[in-house]
């Protein structure tokens, strides 16, 4: 092939021959670099929100064992008592999911470049983005809100 460009014309560049998915690999390294760091990104913020959710409603359980400890003597159920300190980190994460929505609403025309086949506001990725982080808070506050079922009444009304 080289001989026959140069004897057309001996001023023709010629680099040699490259497989089509050589190509294709090397053109979209940038774009597989990009997709990486935004996916690690989304890991520990996703990291950083459930130890957070954790961190807050273990340290109400912890604080407040002694009113756990009254609650459950004077006959609150177990559930409820679970149900109520779990309620609080929910509520928490879903006015959190809220205020992040017009937040990501107006970055994603930004960012809509690096999502490959994502409209602007597309719903199902919207709402799929906000069940799995309502999941993750609902692993992150059930963790120190079972610790409720641990805490024996009449120890934390023995220790006043």
């Amino acid at each position: 092939m080289q001989r026959a460009m140069s004897s057309v014309d001996p001023a023709l560049p010629f680099s040699g021959f490259y497989r089509m998915s050589d190509l294709q690999h090397e053109t979209l390294a940038t774009q597989r670099i990009e997709v990486a760091l935004l996916g690690t990104m989304v890991g520990l913020a996703l990291l950083l929100s459930a130890i957070g959710i954790f961190a807050l409603v273990a340290n109400m359980v912890a604080q407040r064992s002694r009113e756990i400890g009254i609650r459950l003597a004077l006959g609150s159920t177990l559930s409820q008592a679970i149900f109520h300190f779990a309620a609080v980190g929910l509520r928490a994460s879903v006015a959190g999911l809220l205020a992040g929505l017009p937040v990501s609403a107006a970055a994603l025309p930004v960012i809509r470049h690096v999502l490959y086949g994502v409209g602007v506001y597309d719903a199902p990725t919207i709402a799929g983005v906000a069940a799995m982080l309502l999941l993750v808070a609902i692993g992150a506050t059930a963790l120190p809100a079972l610790r409720i079922a641990r805490i024996d009444p009449a120890s934390t009304l023995r220790d006043e």
